[in-house]
């Protein structure tokens, strides 16, 4: 009976560790969002200057160049405006990652404190909210 019971809190700890290492993963991805929409945002200023630059000494006519530089200005706009929104939904997937590892680590410490042969053998390892503050 107590083997049985053993067995099934060590499933538990294994079902709460491989969802910490999904959400680690689920925070790796959306970091990677976020550093992909900030190099959007500020490679545009840049790249729209150098294009109209580059558009200054063409040989085209000066209707055509006019035109040009519109298009110039409004993709690179666009651009930016899809970096800052890529930047603000990452931002806020990583605020629902953070409520689903804060609610995991509750999870864990109820755990490890329900059982004392747990407690015995991971207590140590597991940081709690409170020793953190020390």
């Amino acid at each position: 009976m107590e083997n049985a019971e053993k067995q099934k809190i060590l499933e538990e700890m294994r079902t709460i560790l491989a969802l910490e290492r999904n959400y680690l993963a689920e925070e790796r991805t959306a970091l990677a969002e976020f550093r992909t929409g900030l190099t959007l945002v500020l490679i545009s200023v840049p790249a729209t200057t150098v294009v109209a630059f580059a558009f200054a000494f063409s040989t085209l006519m000066r209707e055509k160049f006019f035109l040009l530089d519109v298009a110039n200005y409004v993709a690179f706009a666009i651009l930016a405006a899809w970096g800052i929104r890529m930047s603000f939904r990452s931002q806020q997937k990583l605020n629902k990652i953070e409520d689903k590892k804060r609610m995991l680590q509750n999870h864990k410490v109820t755990l490890i404190k329900s059982a004392r042969s747990v407690d015995d053998l991971l207590g140590k390892f597991i940081v709690l909210e409170e020793e953190k503050g020390r």
